[in-house]
Protein backbone atom coordinates (compact mmCIF):
# COMPACT_ATOMS: atom_id res chain seq x y z
CA UNK A 1 0.00 0.00 0.00
CA UNK A 2 1.22 4.00 -0.32
CA UNK A 3 0.28 4.74 2.68
CA UNK A 4 2.17 2.69 4.51
CA UNK A 5 6.30 2.22 4.58
CA UNK A 6 8.92 0.29 6.49
CA UNK A 7 11.34 1.81 7.99
CA UNK A 8 14.52 0.09 10.01
CA UNK A 9 14.57 0.49 13.22
CA UNK A 10 18.43 0.89 13.17
CA UNK A 11 17.30 4.71 11.17
CA UNK A 12 15.18 5.57 14.08
CA UNK A 13 17.23 8.85 14.93
CA UNK A 14 17.08 9.83 11.15
CA UNK A 15 13.21 9.08 11.23
CA UNK A 16 10.96 12.31 12.34
CA UNK A 17 8.18 10.19 13.95
CA UNK A 18 10.38 8.08 16.16
CA UNK A 19 12.77 10.17 16.99
CA UNK A 20 9.37 12.40 18.39
CA UNK A 21 8.30 8.93 20.01
CA UNK A 22 11.72 8.89 21.77
CA UNK A 23 11.71 12.66 22.87
CA UNK A 24 8.45 11.91 24.38
CA UNK A 25 9.17 8.78 26.77
CA UNK A 26 9.18 9.88 30.40
CA UNK A 27 13.06 9.83 31.93
CA UNK A 28 13.22 6.75 33.41
CA UNK A 29 10.54 4.47 31.41
CA UNK A 30 9.92 1.30 32.20
CA UNK A 31 10.94 -1.61 29.80
CA UNK A 32 11.92 -4.78 29.27
CA UNK A 33 13.19 -8.04 26.82
CA UNK A 34 10.67 -10.94 28.34
CA UNK A 35 6.75 -10.91 29.58
CA UNK A 36 6.64 -10.77 32.64
CA UNK A 37 9.30 -8.69 34.18
CA UNK A 38 9.87 -5.07 33.81
CA UNK A 39 12.53 -3.17 34.91
CA UNK A 40 12.79 0.97 35.02
CA UNK A 41 15.93 1.95 32.95
CA UNK A 42 17.16 5.49 31.95
CA UNK A 43 15.47 6.59 28.42
CA UNK A 44 19.19 5.64 26.40
CA UNK A 45 19.24 2.44 28.13
CA UNK A 46 15.31 1.40 27.81
CA UNK A 47 15.06 2.40 24.34
CA UNK A 48 17.45 -0.78 23.42
CA UNK A 49 14.59 -2.73 25.17
CA UNK A 50 11.96 -4.97 22.82
CA UNK A 51 9.11 -3.26 24.85
CA UNK A 52 8.82 0.20 26.34
CA UNK A 53 6.43 2.37 28.40
CA UNK A 54 4.95 4.85 25.83
CA UNK A 55 3.74 7.83 28.29
CA UNK A 56 4.60 8.69 32.08
CA UNK A 57 3.13 7.54 34.70
CA UNK A 58 0.51 10.60 35.00
CA UNK A 59 1.10 12.18 31.09
CA UNK A 60 -0.69 10.64 27.99
CA UNK A 61 1.17 11.48 25.31
CA UNK A 62 0.49 8.29 22.90
CA UNK A 63 -2.96 6.68 22.49
CA UNK A 64 -2.00 3.16 22.38
CA UNK A 65 -4.27 -0.04 20.91
CA UNK A 66 -3.25 -4.24 20.50
CA UNK A 67 -4.56 -5.49 17.61
CA UNK A 68 -4.62 -9.14 18.02
CA UNK A 69 -5.86 -10.70 14.48
CA UNK A 70 -3.15 -11.43 11.65
CA UNK A 71 -4.33 -8.57 9.49
CA UNK A 72 -3.76 -6.18 11.99
CA UNK A 73 -1.47 -4.05 9.86
CA UNK A 74 -4.36 -3.11 7.55
CA UNK A 75 -7.23 -2.68 10.17
CA UNK A 76 -7.51 1.63 10.05
CA UNK A 77 -7.76 1.17 6.07
CA UNK A 78 -10.67 -1.64 6.78
CA UNK A 79 -12.82 0.33 9.04
CA UNK A 80 -11.78 4.18 8.10
CA UNK A 81 -10.37 5.02 11.15
CA UNK A 82 -7.58 7.92 11.39
CA UNK A 83 -4.34 6.92 10.71
CA UNK A 84 -1.66 5.68 13.52
CA UNK A 85 1.54 7.96 13.16
CA UNK A 86 3.79 4.31 14.14
CA UNK A 87 2.44 0.69 13.60
CA UNK A 88 4.77 -2.16 14.94
CA UNK A 89 3.95 -5.38 13.74
CA UNK A 90 4.87 -8.68 14.59
CA UNK A 91 6.12 -10.63 11.92
CA UNK A 92 5.52 -14.22 12.73
CA UNK A 93 1.75 -13.66 13.86
CA UNK A 94 0.75 -10.43 12.20
CA UNK A 95 -0.52 -8.77 15.48
CA UNK A 96 0.32 -5.18 16.09
CA UNK A 97 0.38 -2.28 18.01
CA UNK A 98 -1.13 1.16 17.14
CA UNK A 99 0.17 4.24 18.32
CA UNK A 100 -1.56 7.45 18.15
CA UNK A 101 0.46 11.00 19.04
CA UNK A 102 -1.73 13.21 20.91
CA UNK A 103 -1.47 16.99 20.07
CA UNK A 104 -2.22 18.17 23.64
CA UNK A 105 -0.86 15.79 26.12
CA UNK A 106 -3.76 14.76 28.91
CA UNK A 107 -2.65 14.70 32.41
CA UNK A 108 -4.35 11.84 34.61
CA UNK A 109 -4.93 11.84 38.41
CA UNK A 110 -3.30 14.71 40.77
CA UNK A 111 -4.68 17.64 40.03
CA UNK A 112 -5.51 17.21 35.98
CA UNK A 113 -8.40 18.22 34.70
CA UNK A 114 -11.57 15.60 35.58
CA UNK A 115 -13.42 16.64 32.04
CA UNK A 116 -10.18 16.81 30.19
CA UNK A 117 -9.93 12.98 31.61
CA UNK A 118 -13.24 11.74 30.88
CA UNK A 119 -12.82 12.93 27.06
CA UNK A 120 -9.89 11.51 26.41
CA UNK A 121 -11.47 8.15 28.05
CA UNK A 122 -14.17 8.34 25.64
CA UNK A 123 -12.56 9.06 22.67
CA UNK A 124 -9.89 6.00 23.98
CA UNK A 125 -12.61 3.54 24.33
CA UNK A 126 -14.60 4.30 21.15
CA UNK A 127 -11.37 4.41 19.13
CA UNK A 128 -10.70 0.72 20.75
CA UNK A 129 -13.98 -0.39 19.93
CA UNK A 130 -13.89 0.95 16.53
CA UNK A 131 -10.59 -0.64 15.67
CA UNK A 132 -11.58 -4.15 17.51
CA UNK A 133 -8.42 -3.68 19.54
CA UNK A 134 -7.99 -6.08 23.13
CA UNK A 135 -9.88 -3.77 25.49
CA UNK A 136 -7.61 -5.28 28.64
CA UNK A 137 -4.75 -3.40 27.65
CA UNK A 138 -3.87 -0.75 29.57
CA UNK A 139 -1.03 0.24 27.36
CA UNK A 140 1.64 0.37 29.81
CA UNK A 141 4.18 -1.25 28.19
CA UNK A 142 4.31 -0.92 24.07
CA UNK A 143 6.53 -3.10 20.95
CA UNK A 144 9.53 -0.65 20.78
CA UNK A 145 9.35 0.41 17.63
CA UNK A 146 13.42 1.64 17.81
CA UNK A 147 14.46 -2.22 19.05
CA UNK A 148 17.30 -3.71 17.20
CA UNK A 149 18.13 -6.61 17.78
CA UNK A 150 21.89 -6.74 18.13
CA UNK A 151 21.82 -3.70 20.61
CA UNK A 152 19.67 -5.54 22.91
CA UNK A 153 21.39 -6.73 26.44
CA UNK A 154 21.81 -10.28 26.16
CA UNK A 155 20.27 -12.56 28.93
CA UNK A 156 21.99 -15.05 30.90
CA UNK A 157 21.72 -18.62 29.55
CA UNK A 158 19.33 -20.80 31.77
CA UNK A 159 18.72 -24.36 32.08
CA UNK A 160 15.28 -24.27 31.63
CA UNK A 161 14.61 -22.16 28.15
CA UNK A 162 14.62 -24.27 25.12
CA UNK A 163 15.46 -24.03 21.52
CA UNK A 164 11.73 -22.40 20.84
CA UNK A 165 12.12 -19.45 23.49
CA UNK A 166 15.66 -18.37 23.40
CA UNK A 167 16.39 -16.44 20.17
CA UNK A 168 13.05 -16.41 18.48
CA UNK A 169 11.14 -14.89 21.01
CA UNK A 170 13.47 -12.03 20.62
CA UNK A 171 13.39 -11.09 16.86
CA UNK A 172 12.97 -7.54 15.95
CA UNK A 173 9.44 -6.04 15.36
CA UNK A 174 8.16 -4.24 11.85
CA UNK A 175 7.92 -0.90 12.35
CA UNK A 176 5.65 1.23 9.51
CA UNK A 177 5.15 4.51 8.96
CA UNK A 178 2.01 5.52 7.43
CA UNK A 179 2.31 9.07 6.57
CA UNK A 180 -0.10 10.55 9.12
CA UNK A 181 -0.19 14.16 10.38
CA UNK A 182 2.37 14.83 13.26
CA UNK A 183 -0.51 14.47 16.08
CA UNK A 184 -4.10 14.53 16.56
CA UNK A 185 -5.86 17.09 18.79
CA UNK A 186 -8.43 14.57 20.36
CA UNK A 187 -11.33 16.35 18.46
CA UNK A 188 -10.21 15.10 15.67
CA UNK A 189 -10.22 11.84 16.27
CA UNK A 190 -13.47 12.12 17.64
CA UNK A 191 -14.92 12.90 14.05
CA UNK A 192 -13.90 9.74 12.88
CA UNK A 193 -16.10 8.33 16.44
CA UNK A 194 -19.26 8.04 17.77
CA UNK A 195 -19.28 8.90 21.29
CA UNK A 196 -22.69 9.02 22.65
CA UNK A 197 -23.49 4.96 21.66
CA UNK A 198 -20.02 3.82 22.72
CA UNK A 199 -19.37 5.69 26.15
CA UNK A 200 -21.85 4.76 28.76
CA UNK A 201 -20.41 1.19 27.33
CA UNK A 202 -17.11 1.54 27.71
CA UNK A 203 -16.56 2.60 31.74
CA UNK A 204 -15.87 -0.34 33.03
CA UNK A 205 -12.01 -0.27 33.97
CA UNK A 206 -9.35 -2.43 32.25
CA UNK A 207 -9.72 -6.44 33.55
CA UNK A 208 -6.70 -5.79 35.48
CA UNK A 209 -5.81 -5.34 39.24
CA UNK A 210 -2.79 -2.81 39.58
CA UNK A 211 -3.45 -1.01 36.51
CA UNK A 212 -0.40 -1.91 34.74
CA UNK A 213 -2.15 -4.50 32.63
CA UNK A 214 -2.95 -8.05 32.74
CA UNK A 215 1.28 -9.70 32.71
CA UNK A 216 2.01 -6.55 35.30
CA UNK A 217 -0.33 -7.34 37.52
CA UNK A 218 -0.12 -11.26 37.69
CA UNK A 219 3.70 -10.52 38.27
CA UNK A 220 2.98 -8.41 41.00
CA UNK A 221 0.99 -10.98 42.79
CA UNK A 222 2.72 -14.14 42.60
CA UNK A 223 6.20 -12.83 43.22
CA UNK A 224 5.25 -11.51 46.81
CA UNK A 225 3.61 -15.59 46.93
CA UNK A 226 6.81 -17.00 45.73
CA UNK A 227 9.47 -15.09 47.91
CA UNK A 228 7.46 -16.47 51.06
CA UNK A 229 7.96 -19.97 49.80
CA UNK A 230 10.74 -22.08 51.65
CA UNK A 231 11.85 -23.97 49.05
CA UNK A 232 14.53 -22.38 46.34
CA UNK A 233 14.10 -25.13 43.89
CA UNK A 234 13.39 -24.16 40.83
CA UNK A 235 10.84 -26.57 39.57
CA UNK A 236 9.76 -27.10 43.11
CA UNK A 237 8.46 -23.13 42.93
CA UNK A 238 7.09 -24.04 39.49
CA UNK A 239 4.73 -26.61 40.63
CA UNK A 240 3.67 -24.47 43.59
CA UNK A 241 2.82 -21.25 41.14
CA UNK A 242 1.17 -22.99 38.29
CA UNK A 243 -1.93 -23.54 39.56
CA UNK A 244 -2.47 -20.11 41.78
CA UNK A 245 -1.51 -18.63 38.61
CA UNK A 246 -4.21 -19.97 36.52
CA UNK A 247 -6.92 -19.33 39.35
CA UNK A 248 -5.60 -15.89 39.46
CA UNK A 249 -5.61 -15.57 35.25
CA UNK A 250 -9.37 -16.97 35.30
CA UNK A 251 -10.40 -12.92 37.18
CA UNK A 252 -9.64 -11.62 33.87
CA UNK A 253 -12.33 -10.91 31.42
CA UNK A 254 -10.23 -11.79 28.66
CA UNK A 255 -7.75 -14.55 30.66
CA UNK A 256 -4.08 -14.64 28.98
CA UNK A 257 -3.21 -17.62 27.14
CA UNK A 258 -0.97 -20.46 28.70
CA UNK A 259 2.28 -19.75 27.11
CA UNK A 260 2.14 -15.98 28.89
CA UNK A 261 1.09 -17.32 31.99
CA UNK A 262 3.89 -20.19 31.88
CA UNK A 263 6.70 -17.58 30.96
CA UNK A 264 5.51 -15.56 34.20
CA UNK A 265 6.18 -17.87 36.27
CA UNK A 266 8.95 -19.47 35.42
CA UNK A 267 10.55 -15.72 35.48
CA UNK A 268 9.68 -15.56 39.20
CA UNK A 269 11.21 -18.73 39.99
CA UNK A 270 14.24 -18.39 38.06
CA UNK A 271 14.56 -15.08 40.18
CA UNK A 272 13.87 -16.81 43.50
CA UNK A 273 15.38 -20.10 42.78
CA UNK A 274 18.96 -17.94 43.06
CA UNK A 275 18.65 -15.72 45.75
CA UNK A 276 18.43 -16.05 49.24
CA UNK A 277 16.56 -14.01 50.61
CA UNK A 278 16.96 -15.01 54.29
CA UNK A 279 20.76 -14.07 53.67
CA UNK A 280 20.60 -11.04 52.16
CA UNK A 281 17.58 -9.71 54.67
CA UNK A 282 20.68 -10.36 57.63
CA UNK A 283 23.16 -8.94 55.70
CA UNK A 284 20.90 -5.20 55.05
CA UNK A 285 19.70 -5.59 58.74
CA UNK A 286 23.35 -5.53 59.82
CA UNK A 287 24.62 -2.83 57.13
CA UNK A 288 21.64 -0.75 58.39
CA UNK A 289 22.74 -1.51 62.05
CA UNK A 290 26.11 -0.03 61.55
CA UNK A 291 24.79 3.00 59.57
CA UNK A 292 22.60 3.76 62.55
CA UNK A 293 25.48 3.00 64.90
CA UNK A 294 27.58 5.83 63.12
CA UNK A 295 24.76 8.48 62.77
CA UNK A 296 23.93 8.06 66.06
CA UNK A 297 27.62 8.51 68.08
CA UNK A 298 27.83 11.30 65.51
CA UNK A 299 24.76 12.81 66.35
CA UNK A 300 25.65 12.18 70.15
CA UNK A 301 28.95 13.65 69.89
CA UNK A 302 27.51 16.61 68.25
CA UNK A 303 25.40 17.44 71.37
CA UNK A 304 27.57 17.37 74.20
CA UNK A 305 28.47 20.78 74.45
CA UNK A 306 24.97 21.84 74.74
CA UNK A 307 24.40 18.84 77.18
CA UNK A 308 27.02 20.82 79.18
CA UNK A 309 25.92 24.07 79.21
CA UNK A 310 22.07 22.24 80.21
CA UNK A 311 23.68 20.85 83.23
CA UNK A 312 25.30 24.15 84.03
CA UNK A 313 21.80 26.61 83.56
CA UNK A 314 20.35 23.42 85.73
CA UNK A 315 22.73 24.01 88.45
CA UNK A 316 21.71 27.91 88.57
CA UNK A 317 18.32 27.51 88.91
CA UNK A 318 16.89 27.69 85.29
CA UNK A 319 13.70 25.72 85.07
CA UNK A 320 13.64 23.10 81.85
CA UNK A 321 11.31 25.14 79.82
CA UNK A 322 13.93 28.08 79.79
CA UNK A 323 17.06 25.77 79.43
CA UNK A 324 15.66 23.98 76.57
CA UNK A 325 14.49 27.70 75.17
CA UNK A 326 17.63 28.62 75.44
CA UNK A 327 19.78 25.82 74.22
CA UNK A 328 16.77 25.46 70.58
CA UNK A 329 15.85 22.20 71.75
CA UNK A 330 13.12 20.44 73.46
CA UNK A 331 12.21 20.44 76.71
CA UNK A 332 12.00 16.28 76.66
CA UNK A 333 15.65 16.67 75.20
CA UNK A 334 16.56 18.94 78.19
CA UNK A 335 14.70 16.09 80.38
CA UNK A 336 16.67 13.02 78.74
CA UNK A 337 20.04 14.54 79.17
CA UNK A 338 19.70 15.73 82.88
CA UNK A 339 18.59 12.49 84.16
CA UNK A 340 21.82 10.89 82.40
CA UNK A 341 24.12 13.07 84.36
CA UNK A 342 22.35 12.08 87.54
CA UNK A 343 20.63 15.58 88.15
CA UNK A 344 18.22 15.87 90.18
CA UNK A 345 15.35 19.01 91.07
CA UNK A 346 16.94 21.93 91.32
CA UNK A 347 16.02 22.56 94.87
CA UNK A 348 17.13 18.88 96.04
CA UNK A 349 19.93 18.80 94.41
CA UNK A 350 21.11 22.22 95.88
CA UNK A 351 20.14 21.48 99.83
CA UNK A 352 22.21 18.15 99.38
CA UNK A 353 24.98 20.04 98.58
CA UNK A 354 25.24 21.91 101.70
CA UNK A 355 27.18 20.74 104.45
CA UNK A 356 26.08 19.84 107.86
CA UNK A 357 26.34 23.37 109.49
CA UNK A 358 24.32 25.00 106.25
CA UNK A 359 21.43 22.41 106.81
CA UNK A 360 20.64 23.37 110.11
CA UNK A 361 20.96 27.10 109.22
CA UNK A 362 18.37 26.26 106.76
CA UNK A 363 16.12 24.65 109.31
CA UNK A 364 16.54 27.09 111.50
CA UNK A 365 15.50 29.30 109.04
CA UNK A 366 12.76 27.24 107.17
CA UNK A 367 10.91 26.35 110.05
CA UNK A 368 10.02 29.61 112.15
CA UNK A 369 9.00 30.78 108.70
CA UNK A 370 6.09 28.60 108.87
CA UNK A 371 2.51 30.13 109.56
CA UNK A 372 1.30 30.15 113.00
CA UNK A 373 5.16 29.21 114.38
CA UNK A 374 5.87 30.86 117.65
CA UNK A 375 8.35 31.04 120.34
CA UNK A 376 7.68 27.52 121.44
CA UNK A 377 8.51 26.50 117.69
CA UNK A 378 11.45 28.44 117.39
CA UNK A 379 12.66 26.60 120.43
CA UNK A 380 12.23 23.58 118.71
CA UNK A 381 14.02 24.77 115.43
CA UNK A 382 16.93 25.73 117.07
CA UNK A 383 17.08 22.73 119.44
CA UNK A 384 16.18 20.08 116.13
CA UNK A 385 19.12 22.36 114.27
CA UNK A 386 21.80 21.43 116.58
CA UNK A 387 20.66 17.82 116.78
CA UNK A 388 20.74 17.76 113.09
CA UNK A 389 24.74 18.35 113.02
CA UNK A 390 25.02 14.59 113.97
CA UNK A 391 22.80 13.55 110.87
CA UNK A 392 24.13 12.98 107.04
CA UNK A 393 22.50 15.71 104.86
CA UNK A 394 21.13 12.90 102.76
CA UNK A 395 18.40 12.50 105.53
CA UNK A 396 18.31 16.26 105.56
CA UNK A 397 17.75 17.34 102.23
CA UNK A 398 13.56 15.55 101.77
CA UNK A 399 13.11 16.83 105.31
CA UNK A 400 13.95 20.66 104.07
CA UNK A 401 12.80 20.23 100.36
CA UNK A 402 9.20 19.57 102.10
CA UNK A 403 9.54 22.45 104.47
CA UNK A 404 11.05 25.25 102.04
CA UNK A 405 8.28 27.80 101.46
CA UNK A 406 7.16 27.83 97.48
CA UNK A 407 7.65 31.65 96.78
CA UNK A 408 10.97 31.43 98.21
CA UNK A 409 13.85 31.90 95.18
CA UNK A 410 17.48 30.29 95.27
CA UNK A 411 18.64 33.57 94.84
CA UNK A 412 18.07 33.86 98.33
CA UNK A 413 20.91 35.05 100.97
CA UNK A 414 20.81 31.76 102.84
CA UNK A 415 21.85 29.86 99.57
CA UNK A 416 24.98 31.98 99.24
Amino acid sequence: MECLKIVSPSEWQETSELRQFYDDLANKPYCTNEKGTIFIRGKKHAIKHRFIQPNHPRVIKWLVFDIDHPDALFTFIDTGLPKPQVIIKNPKNGHAHYAYRLTTPVGIGGNSSTKAESYLRAVKDALCEALGADTSYSGNLIKNPCYIKDNAPTPKKTHWLNNNEDEGDRDEHETYLTGAQPSYTLAELADYLDLEPLYPQTKQEPANDSGYGRNCSLFEELRHLAYKCKTKSFNAIVRYLKPIAEKMNQRFDVPLNPNEVKHIIRSIARYCARMDFTASYKAFSKLQATRGAKGGRAKGKSYDEKRQQAKELYEQGLNKSEIARRLGVSRRSVINWLSNLGCENSHNQIIARLAVSDAARVLAYILPAAPGTGCLLRFYATLFANAALALPSCFLAPICFASYPIGRSTADPWFS
